[in-house]
């Protein structure tokens, strides 16, 4: 049987940037190994798979990479979205449009907002910040991430272990060149304070940015990526508003992060959320999309 896939480019209104995902949108039928199977043949980072849902959902996502399936994120919801939005699954017209993904045992508010030029297309969470300020000293942070004194912000911000379910060591920067010349050093890691934490990537970030739009510039780094990966930020986005917030006015909010360069398939992403002293956090994290290629996959 053959099954329809459409692929997307999330977060960038150019095709070939932002990050690259496969959607199969009419999933229906596909098993556990079938979905596996096809997501080591498009080798993308991440393959969504749409299927029905109940009643009062557009649909129910799996996200797989080449190596297993694996958790929500914001670049594969919103390509999802796009996706059935580009194909009629879900009927979207001018101006606001609503509707709400499942994946597993999490629901998804998705808002359209379509303009005669473009679809800006985001995806809802609610989270429950935990932060600690315990952290490795600074000369322990320069070794981890093999960068000198002057490459460090100390003034303006400070490193905190943040989780919104998945834990980031947050770190930030004072320029673009010390995010790019930051790679993670295992060994220094194995012997900091910070070896006992469960954290598996840490998140540094600097004011400075490339594209004028964007307020910061994000990237991740962990065990078992390369120095030179530059992978999607946007299921950590929660967590770095939640240590944005440590230092906001209570209220709504919005800025514009970037994450790549103009030359690695730069991404531009939409961050809307909302402080409160005494509830969860919301965020809306979304942007715009491109769709680059359509097609017929037959099922293994």
């Amino acid at each position: 049987m053959q099954y329809p896939y459409s692929v997307v480019d999330v977060f960038t209104e150019r095709a070939f940037s932002g990050a690259q995902i496969t959607v199969f949108t009419q999933a229906d039928g596909l098993t556990e190994g079938q979905m596996q199977m096809l997501a080591r043949e498009t080798n993308h980072s991440e393959t969504v798979f749409v299927m029905p849902s109940a009643a009062d959902c557009a649909a129910r996502l799996r996200v797989y990479s080449p190596l297993g399936e694996g958790a929500v994120g914001s670049h594969t919801t919103v390509a999802a979205a796009f996706a059935l939005a580009e194909s009629g699954g879900i009927a979207v017209g001018t101006g606001l449009s609503k509707c709400e993904f499942v994946q597993g045992e999490q629901r998804l508010p998705i808002l359209f907002n379509r303009s005669d030029k473009s679809l800006l297309t985001q995806v809802g969470f609610t989270v429950t910040p935990q932060i600690d300020r315990y952290v490795p000293a600074q000369q322990e942070l320069l070794g981890i991430l093999g960068l000198e004194s002057q490459d460090l912000e100390t003034l303006k911000a400070r490193a905190l272990f943040v989780s919104c379910g998945s834990p980031y060591l947050i770190v930030p920067l004072r320029s673009l060149d010390a995010v790019y010349r930051a790679a993670f050093h295992a060994e220094a890691w194995a012997q900091s304070s910070a070896s006992s934490v469960p954290v598996s990537e840490i998140l540094v970030y600097c004011s400075e940015t490339e594209n004028p739009e964007a307020d910061f510039h994000l990237r991740l780094l962990g065990a078992g990526r390369s120095p030179h990966d530059d992978p999607p930020v946007g299921a950590a986005v929660p967590a770095f508003v939640a240590f944005l917030g440590e230092k906001l006015a209570q209220g709504t909010h919005t800025l514009w992060v970037e994450r790549g360069t103009k030359s690695t398939r730069q991404s531009l992403l939409k961050v809307e959320f909302e402080t409160c002293a005494s509830a969860p956090l919301n965020v809306r994290v979304g942007g715009e999309a491109v769709l680059v290629a359509q097609g017929q996959m037959r099922a293994p």
